[in-house]
């Protein structure tokens, strides 16, 4: 191989090892912060509204104040809410799973009953998430 060659395989082998890397990285700090704020839950999304509303319309200290109150006792409210109806959601879910597995054939319901597992694993059945315990 010339000098040539190899100089411009060894370019797009970096170029393309830093497309690679950037791209993981990418993708690990988004998981990361996705599953922060899914973790924080309600609080994490109140906290961001404010952020927008103070930012857009220039709030005060004191109105920020007064409408974090505001989005805190909402938060609350929309969790009593949730936990009213969770089971009712639950209902539905389920009875909607059997009804779709009703319709498949043998390798379509082993294939559907590793979906079902993993969403129930994974919560994506309930419409909020209890808020988590205040931290101290």
């Amino acid at each position: 191989m010339n000098n040539k060659l190899k100089v411009s395989v060894g370019v797009l082998l970096v170029f393309v090892l830093g497309i690679l890397a950037g791209s993981f990285g990418t993708q690990a700090y988004m998981k990361y912060r996705v599953s922060h704020f899914v973790q924080r839950g309600q609080e994490a999304r109140a906290e961001l509204f404010l952020g927008r509303l103070s930012r857009d319309l220039d709030l005060t200290e004191t109105q920020q104040t007064e409408i974090g109150k505001i989005l805190r006792d909402s938060h609350q409210r929309l969790a009593q809410i949730s936990q009213r109806c969770q089971p009712e959601v639950n209902g539905i879910i389920e009875r909607d799973f059997v009804m779709i597995r009703a319709l498949l054939n043998d390798d379509q319901r082993q294939k559907f009953d590793r979906f079902q597992r993993r969403f129930q694993q994974r919560g994506r059945h309930r419409m909020f998430r209890p808020p988590p315990p205040p931290s101290q």
